[in-house]
């Protein structure tokens, strides 16, 4: 059951009781023909790597608290995927940031809330600041790139690291 299947009963515009649907939307209003769909919210995930690490965040807050995520977050309605890059950077690590390049995107599920994400994978440098980790990050830890990492909070968190390894063996080949 997704997030939207236990929320959405009834339309938004005229209340009238939603009639699931098949794919690309999940529910349609019968009366004033509104349609819901079931779009993911956008995110984004922030690798840092230097001299063979790469930087995790232990989560501050649920869900998942407590386990090895990325630094990052969701957009804000208006911002762009690299302004978000740049602030959550900011929030999480206290750091001044700038991109150096775009991985990818990886769909996932917000833990269990079952808020589908669309996470869009930024790779930054570091520019100036002192790594502190502020918001709702509880602990900030560099990370052998090699180790084989446990305790994760997100799919999309091996996900990412596997796109960084890639680049990185790109770029040494």
């Amino acid at each position: 059951m997704t997030f939207a299947q236990r929320t959405y009963y009834f339309c938004p515009k005229c209340q009238s009781p939603l009639q699931q649907q098949s794919a690309p939307h999940w529910a349609i209003c019968p009366n004033c023909d509104f349609v819901f769909y079931n779009n993911p919210a956008p995110c984004v995930s922030l690798l840092f790597y230097q001299d063979g690490q790469v930087l995790l965040a232990r989560r501050g807050i649920e869900p998942q608290k407590g386990k090895w995520d990325l630094v990052g977050g969701f957009i804000n309605t208006g911002e762009s995927g690299e302004a978000a890059a740049v602030r959550e950077a900011k929030e999480e690590t206290g750091l001044k940031t700038k991109i150096k390049q775009y991985l990818g995107s990886v769909a996932d599920i917000y833990g269990d809330t079952l808020v589908p994400t669309l996470n869009l994978v930024y790779w930054l440098e570091i520019i100036s600041g002192a790594i502190k980790a502020q918001d709702d990050v509880a602990e900030l830890k560099w990370f052998d790139l090699k180790q084989v990492l446990k305790d994760l909070a997100f799919h999309n968190v091996r996900v990412a690291i596997d796109l960084l390894k890639a680049e990185i063996h790109y770029n040494e080949v």
